[in-house]
Parts: structure tokens; sequence; C-alpha cells
């Protein structure tokens, strides 16, 4: 972004006075909206709440008044029957029971069952939710039904219809298979007290609801009072429309675990079924269907999402596929529920039931039963602990103890195929979960989906599911089967199956069931009520709950207690809060008509404070680009702004004073620390000195000169200036890190000393073995004495020759070819004696690098590279990428191997001490790029470490090309070469005349290894000379032909 477009995006003095206005004003009216929404929101919720608990009371003393008429009424009637009634009379057990009915309107029915399978039952039409269920006549408000034998033994049910008066309207026989012993309400009734059934679809008229019970001994019989829920639904119905605030919430009666009872919402049970043609039926199947009797389907309480119900009404995949097969076929099915598995299974058995569904293929349940095709296939999978290890096939299960729920026919091949699996059967899924949360069993195993969704709907248990592989023993296929007699049904509902297939809608009804994470209606609609159902601190208050996207109030309390049941009810939070969020909507419609009036006026005003913040602006500009003696003081009648402007006055002054002395004091610092690099080593004379004086030299003659590069090179600034200067001062501040041996290093041999002394010991070793070889053999044989004098002299005259050739290598002034390398390996082959231990009076650190093979040789070569003169780095040698630097770096540190150093080729330098000298350049970027220099001096760490750069790209530290070194650079680059050519303080090198330095330098131009045109301006300027009058000894002023350079 331009500095214009960030300058254009600010806001005047004006638009904030005006801004802080509508700020204020916004602000003041969002605290107030909030305030008041505050209140408003506590007076819903507290409204809410006393609704809440009224409602919550009134459904308590129904669901308490419910249980009390059904309670009551059956302690009464059995009391009355036990007592009163001598015989059996239909018509009296009318009466007793019609006066029953009299101001107990919840009442459905009331029945009576015998142990010979007798039963006579009352039933009331007059509610809606029966009537509409019926084609009654006129006036007929009683159902009497009676199940009994007749004298051929053949069950018989006959209906009789009754006018409110009890007037018979009319009557219908046909053939019973109601037996009332196999119903659970009479095997679970009790003489001691009143047994109160789930709820569950009534056999007559299909009304969902409960049944208390209650044995009567003395007529061995079983008295039932039956209440529809639908009382119960209405009644809720009614409570929340007569109250607007409640308008759109729901409500739930619910058991301990969520499951549904009652509510006055609609369950959509049959949701997203796909619409089907009829499957087109011959001549027999149309009469099959027409003369086909209601054809009575097992329905399971609580196999979720395969088969249950929903307060009663048969839900599930099963549920699904039936009803699309009767829309295919035209075949009506009817739902048996209310009953266990095994209730189920007696009752297909008994014949009480036509059609036994979702059971595994395979099951052995009755000699004379048809199975039908493939229902769905659903795979196996076991509830474990979290903790529980993996198991994913039967064989996982071998040793363990696992749980079925009864009625399983796969258990007993289990036992039969796995004997080392202990299996224990449970009654219901609570007492099976139980066991696994404590670890009594490794698992509970039934088909995936209803593990899965059990799993889902629990709280406070840490249970996973696991899947189970696929075994041949264990179907994973599921059908129906019926008695042998519905063959044909049979056959037709199987071409049915098949003709879901063709259009797809099986894997409709997989999606649904099986592959959707949709929460179905058996239980209330999300985990987190279920969880709040089992924490009492929720109980008796509002609490905000997150449900399908947004959120909602719950109001919970547990209404009865044996068996437990508990009050929710739901709102969405915008429906509760409809009066609050208007309030908020109308006080910011005020709030901002109150602006759009207000903010002229606040603009005019603001007006005078403009023109003096306008000048401020200037003087800071003025500040921000160091223009301080341009700075200005000016009155205004605004104190405050009168202040500000004399403070910037003499904010400005002191800020002038102190860049002053700023200035001056870095410029010290790095005088001081050039002097410091100088004074290292005596060898190097005023070289970080005189440098920067040859530079400046050079850059004031390119600032005058037009000629070339130089046309238009200028400093634009007297900053720029001090930049070029300050780098020029730094340009060898890493030498501050090299060791001084390296930089004073005058001789090949030399380290921390000159090591040719001790070469030239070892070769006084030698001439003193070679005289007492001599003397040895003129003593013991005389013969000889004039022949080992000879070779005496020859053997001296060849050490004084060698130690020579050797001492001339190690001044390094020549170039040594291969022959001479090859002499000096031959010269330091010879040997000498070594008779002390060169392991005494060593450093720690000399003592790691002398190996035990070296401490333990006799005789010793005159020269060698041994393993301790490798010195090592302590750590791998790293540079950041962000320095650019780019040089090759030795493997080791140092290499004082005597031959390895007499054989440098050029100089004393090995190629590790190269680049320890060469390193300082990589020093002095380190320590420059850590300083944050302004932005005038931001080029200062480039400028001061490129001087060893070249202009055909092969220098050192970044291999930069000349296009790439700007001419500041390559002034200083010609600069440090000329004085280090020309000075006569370097220890391995003489001082060179003006005329050499400059035949070397030009030569150096030539090969691009400094920039021609400098080299030349160098010449035409004779800044050589203005430097060599200043520097230099007057032996090394000599003449110069200027014209071989500019030629």
């Amino acid at each position: 972004m331009s500095k214009k477009n960030k300058t254009s995006s600010k806001l005047s003095i004006r638009r904030v006075v005006a801004l802080l206005f509508t700020l204020a004003i916004t602000a003041t009216a969002l605290i107030s909206a909030t305030v008041i929404y505050s209140l408003t929101k506590e007076r819903e919720v507290n409204h809410a709440l006393a609704n809440y608990q009224l409602i919550s009371s009134l459904v308590s003393q129904r669901l308490e008044q419910i249980d009390q008429v059904g309670e009551q009424s059956a302690v009464q009637l059995g009391y009355l029957l036990s007592t009163q009634l001598s015989k059996k009379s239909p018509s009296e057990l009318i009466e007793l029971f019609g006066a029953t009915f009299l101001g107990n309107p919840f009442i459905h029915s009331i029945y009576i069952g015998f142990d010979n399978d007798d039963f006579l039952q009352l039933v009331n039409l007059k509610p809606k939710y029966i009537s509409d269920k019926l084609n009654l006549l006129e006036g007929e408000s009683w159902m009497v039904i009676e199940h009994s034998n007749d004298i051929d033994g053949k069950r018989v049910k006959l209906t009789r219809f009754y006018f409110d008066n009890f007037e018979l309207s009319r009557e219908q026989e046909e053939v019973s298979i109601f037996y009332p012993t196999q119903r659970g309400w009479y095997t679970r009734a009790s003489e001691d007290e009143v047994y109160k059934t789930t709820p569950y679809l009534f056999h007559n008229l299909r009304v969902t609801g409960q049944t208390f019970s209650r044995k009567i001994p003395s007529l061995n019989a079983v008295i039932g009072v039956d209440i529809a829920l639908a009382s119960l639904n209405e009644h809720f119905e009614d409570s929340l429309s007569d109250n607007v605030a409640l308008e759109g919430a729901d409500a739930y009666i619910t058991d301990g675990e969520g499951r549904i009872i009652g509510t006055n919402t609609i369950l959509d049970t049959a949701n997203s079924l796909p619409f089907i043609d009829k499957m087109p039926l011959t001549n027999t199947q149309l009469d099959l269907v027409i003369n086909s009797p209601v054809l009575k389907v097992s329905n399971q309480l609580d196999w979720e999402p395969i088969d249950f119900t929903v307060v009663g009404n048969p839900d599930g995949l099963a549920i699904d596929l039936f009803t699309l097969i009767s829309d295919a076929t035209g075949l009506q099915f009817e739902y048996i529920n209310g009953r266990s598995w095994q209730e189920l299974v007696n009752d297909f058995r008994l014949g009480k039931i036509d059609i036994l569904q979702s059971i595994a293929s395979d099951s052995d349940v009755s000699d004379h039963s048809i199975e039908s095709d493939i229902l769905y296939s659903l795979e196996y999978a076991i509830a474990t602990h979290q903790s529980a290890p993996h198991i994913a096939s039967w064989d996982d299960l071998k040793g363990r103890t696992v749980g079925f729920l009864g009625g399983w026919s796969i258990v007993e091949q289990l036992r039969k195929d796995y004997p080392s699996i202990t299996v224990y059967t449970y009654d219901t899924y609570d007492e099976a979960f139980e066991d696994v949360q404590t670890q009594k069993i490794v698992g509970i195993v039934d088909v995936a989906p209803v593990i899965k969704s059990k799993v889902g709907k629990l709280i406070n248990y840490d249970l996973k599911t696991q899947s189970l592989k696929k075994h041949p023993a264990f179907p994973t296929d599921f059908v129906f089967i019926a008695n042998e007699q519905l063959k044909p049904y049979i056959e037709l509902i199987n071409q049915a199956l098949i003709y879901l297939d063709q259009e797809k809608v099986r894997t409709v009804l997989a999606d649904k069931w099986l592959n959707s994470d949709q929460h179905h209606t058996s239980h209330i609609p999300s985990n987190r009520l279920l969880s709040m159902l089992e924490d009492s601190s929720f109980h008796e208050k509002i609490s905000s709950v997150e449900m399908k996207g947004q959120k909602h109030f719950v109001y919970i309390t547990e209404v009865n207690d044996t068996p437990q049941e508990y009050f929710v009810l739901t709102i969405p939070e915008k429906k509760l809060l409809g009066s609050a969020y208007q309030y908020i909507i109308n006080s910011s419609l005020w709030t901002l008509a109150a602006l759009v009036i207000m903010i002229p006026l606040v603009w005019r005003i603001s007006t005078p404070m403009s023109d003096p913040i306008k000048k401020l602006l200037l003087q800071t500009k003025r500040i921000k680009h160091r223009q301080y003696n341009k700075v200005k003081a000016f009155n205004s009648s605004v104190r405050e702004v009168n202040e500000l402007s004399h403070a910037i006055y003499d904010m400005s002054q002191s800020l002038d004073a102190f860049q002053r002395s700023q200035d001056a004091f870095i410029e010290a610092i790095i005088q001081l620390i050039a002097r410091a690099v100088d004074e290292k080593s005596p060898y190097t004379g005023a070289h970080c000195l005189r440098v920067p004086e040859l530079a400046f030299l050079l850059s004031d003659a390119a600032e005058q000169s037009n000629d070339g590069i130089f046309e238009s090179f200028e400093f634009e600034n007297e900053a720029k200036r001090r930049e070029f200067r300050i780098a020029a001062w730094l340009h060898d501040c890493g030498k501050i890190t090299t060791p001084e041996y390296v930089v004073d290093k005058g001789t090949k041999l030399e380290t921390n000393y000159n090591r040719i002394h001790e070469i030239r010991t070892r070769f006084e070793v030698l001439w003193r073995d070679a005289e007492i070889t001599a003397l040895n053999i003129q003593l013991e044989q005389p013969n000889l004495a004039t022949d080992a004098k000879q070779n005496l002299k020859q053997r001296q005259e060849e050490l004084l020759e060698q130690f020579s050739f050797i001492a001339q290598l190690n001044v390094g002034n020549e170039f040594i070819n291969e022959q001479d390398k090859v002499r000096i390996t031959e010269i330091g082959k010879q040997t000498w004696t070594s008779h002390f231990d060169r392991y005494l009076g060593l450093s720690p650190l000399e003592e790691q690098r002398l190996s035990e093979e070296t401490r333990s040789s006799a005789w010793e070569p005159l020269l060698s590279d041994r393993p301790e003169h490798i010195i090592t780095r302590s750590a791998d040698y790293e540079l950041d990428e962000k320095l650019g630097i780019n040089m090759n770096v030795p493997e080791h540190l140092y290499n004082l191997g005597e031959i390895y150093n007499l054989s440098v080729s050029r100089g004393t330098l090995t190629q590790e001490e190269r680049f320890k000298i060469n390193e300082h350049m990589i020093a002095g970027i380190k320590m420059l790029s850590s300083i944050p220099f302004p932005e005038d001096l931001k080029n200062v760490e480039r400028i001061a470490t490129t001087h060893h750069e070249t202009m055909r790209g092969d220098g050192y530290p970044r291999r930069l090309s000349g296009d790439e070194l700007s001419i500041p650079e390559r002034i200083l680059a010609v600069a440090d070469i000329f004085e280090a050519l020309t000075a006569a303080d370097r220890p391995y090198k003489k001082a060179n005349t003006i005329s050499e330095s400059l035949d070397i330098l030009h030569k150096m131009a030539l090969e691009e290894h400094v920039d021609m045109e400098v080299f030349q301006l160098f010449i035409k300027s004779r800044v050589y000379m203005t430097y060599a009058k200043r520097f230099l000894a007057p032996t090394q002023i000599d003449e110069v032909d200027e014209s071989k350079y500019l030629s």
C-alpha cells in the first residue's frame, strides 16, 4: 500500500469527534438495551419457569390421577368381584364395568380374563381418538367383546355395539385366536399389588396405552384396566395451547432412559418412505389378496433401529419394509407388540401371530413354518469397555465371557463351536451394559445397527462398539417365518421383495435406518437431554441446550418415582424471548434515527479543531524527516493544542541534540573497533584506519567524475555518505575473531611459533648422528678412517643443502612444483632416534590428540604429517541461508602437518588457514547483520562485506558478480587491495612500490578481479599519489607510467 493510500484511509479530527459522539450515543443505547434485554429475558425466563412448574405439577397430578384411576379401579373391581360376585354373569360384569367408567374419562376399557381363557371386555367408544378409527353407527358408545370356547371347543369372538343407554345396536361373531392367559398383563399380575405395563398397542382397536392388572385368586381370573395415552397427549396440547408464552413448546413424558411415554408432538414414525406403484399381480394373486385376512406381524419393543415401538406404535426398518410390501401388494398387516421376544415366539407357535419377522436365517423356531427370502443382512458387533482389547473376530472371544439377549438362536451354535467362550443371557440391555461397564463380561453381542444405537444413547458409560467378521456358522441374513398354511402369501411377499429391489427401495430404507445419524423417535430428541435426565442439577430449573442447530430452553422435573418418569419441556429460545428481541430491534431503530439527526450538527461543531491539527501535522512531518531547524511553534486559542505545539518544538530541539550526540557516539565506537582490529596484530598496522581514508578519496573523485558509470553517481545525501564511511571503517571488523598467528603467519611452518627452528634442530641431530657414526667406524676399524671422514663430509653437505631447501620453501616466496613436493616427502623420510616420552608435559587437549602409537614410537621421521596435526572442528560448521554466504568450507579446522604445510604451492597459508582468514568476512556479516541499523544505515552490512567479491563472480563470501556490486562496493574493493599491496607492516610480504602495486592492480582489473573503470578513475584522479604522499615511505614512491593503464 502506498503512503498516499495509507494516509487517505485515516480519519480527520472532525470525523473522529463525530465518530466519538456517535460511539457515545451508540454505547449508551447498547448498554441500555442490554440491561433492559437482560431484565426482560430474566422476566420471561422466570415467567416461563413458573408456567413450566405449573404444567409439570398438573402433569404430575394427571399422571398420578391416571395411575390412581387405573390402580384403584383394578383394586376395587378385584375386591367387588371376589366378594360380591358368585358367578361370572356377563351382564353383571358389564354393569359393574360401566359403573366404573363414570367420572373416569381416562379409562379406555375394562376386562376380565379367566384361567380357562374366557375373556370379557367393555370398551368406551366416546373419545374421538377411538371413534375416528371405527365406522360406528350414530349414537354407538360402548363395545363389549367376549372370547370363549363354544360347545364344539372352537374359539369364538363375539363383538356387541351398544348405544349410550346400553341398548344393543348390533353384534358380530368371528373366529378367535386371542388367549388372555398368554398376555403379559395376565401372566405378570399379582394379588398383592397392581401390575402396570409399559406402553403397547392394544389388541382390539390398535390404540396405544398401558394396562393396570390384578389377580383375583378366588375367581382364578385377572382384572384389567386400560388407560389410553392419547388422553395424556390431549392434556399436553390443552395445557400448552392455553398459554401464549408456551406456544411452540414440545412436552414429553419419558421413562428413566428417555423413552417417550407421552407427548404433545406428532411423532412421524413413517417419514421419508418412498412412493411406489402397485406390483403387477395375476388374477390368482388378486383373488388371494382380496380374500386375505389381516396378517398379524410381530413387533418387538426395543430393537432399534430395526424393529421397535414409539409410544406403542410400531417403527423401524422392518416396519417400513412391511408397509411398502403392503403398498405394493395390497396385503394388510396388523402388528402385535407389548410382548417380549420369547412371548412373541410363543404366540407364533400357538398360531396367534401369522408372521414372526426379523429372525436369523435357519433358526429352529417351529417345525411347521416356512422361511421367507432375505429381508436384510446385518453384521454382528460387540459393545465392549473402552479399555477392552481390540476384537475383530469370533476367535478373539475365545476364553472370554460374552453376553446375549435371551432368544438368540446362534447362542447354542456358539457354545458348540467355541466351548471356551462363556455365554451369559440377559433379559434387558440395562443389565448387560452394567456388566460390561464393570467388566464382568467382555461385551454384549447383537447386530451392529442395534448395538451402535444402544451405545449411542448411553450416558455415563465408557463403552465402544467393535465389528465382528462374518462366520459361516452364524447367519447374518434375516428373514421372517410363517405357518406353512400361509405359503401362497409368503410367495407373494417374496415376489414383492424382488419388486422392491428392482425399485431400489431397500437401498433407500438402508440409507434411512442404517447409514444415517438421524435421531429416531423412540427417545427424546437429543442425547444432551438424556444426560440431563440423570443429572439432578438440571432438574426444576430452565437450562439452555443446543438442539437441531438452534438454542432451546429446557425444563425437566421428575413426575413419578415408581416407576421413574420425567416431564421434559423444550421451547426454542427465539419463541420464548420474542418480546425481548423485538425490544432490541426497536431500540436499534430509534438510536439509528437519532444518529442520523445529530451527525450533521456534530460535524459543524468540530470544524475549528481541524486547522491547528493540520499545522501540528506539518511540524511532525519535518521531525520525521529530521528537519529539526524548520520546526516552528505556533499559538492557538485551544490551550491543549497550544501546549502541544510548543512541546513539539521543544522535542524537535532535543531530538536534534540527541541525534548529533548519537552520531558522534556511534562513529567513535566504530573507529574504536577498527583500531582494536589493527592493534590485535602488530603486523596489520593501521590497515583498518588507512582503507577508509583511501576509499573516501576515491569516492570523492567518483562524485566529481562524469565518465562512464560515474556520470550519474553521487551520494543522495549526507546520510548515504555517512553510511559509506561507516561501512569502510567496519570493512574488516570480522578479523577481531581471527586467531593472531593466522593473521601474522609469515612462514609455512609457523603456528604460534616458527617450527623451522624445530626442523633445524632435527637436522642438527642428524648431523651429530653422522659424526658419531663416523667416529665409531674410525675407532672400531682404523683402516676405514679416511672413508668415514669422506662420507661424513658428504653427509653433512647433503644435510646443509636439504635444510637450505626446506628453509627456502618455508619462506613461501616461490611457487612450488610437484617435484619439490616429492623431494619434501623424501627428505622427511629420514629418521632420528627419540628417547623421551612425547606424551609428557602436554595440556589435556594435546593429550586427546596424541595417539598411543605416536607415544611408543622410537624412530622419528625428520618431517611428518601426524594425526595430532589434524585439528577438527568442535561442531558442524553451519551457515544461515539468509546470509547468502557461498564459500567452500574445509573439512578440518586446521592441519598442522609439516609436509602438508611445506607443500603449500603459493604463499604460506594452507587452505584451512586461508579459510580462517577469509572467515573474517563471515564473522563481519554475522556481526553487522545482528545490529539493528536505522533506515539510513541499512546498507552498511552489505557495503562492508563485499570488498572480497570479484567482477567475474568467483569472490567470497557470496560470489556476487559485477552487475550485483554497487559503485561504493567496487571502490572499497580497490582501496582494500591497494592498501594491502603498499603496506610495509605485513610479515609475510615486502612493501611494494607504487608502480609495482599498480601493475598488480591493473592485472587484477584485466582479470576482472576488480572493476576496470574504478581502477582507471584511481589513475586519472591520481588518488594513488595523494594517498602515497600521506601514508607511504618515500622509497615506495617511484615513477608511474599512467598511459599503459589507460590505453
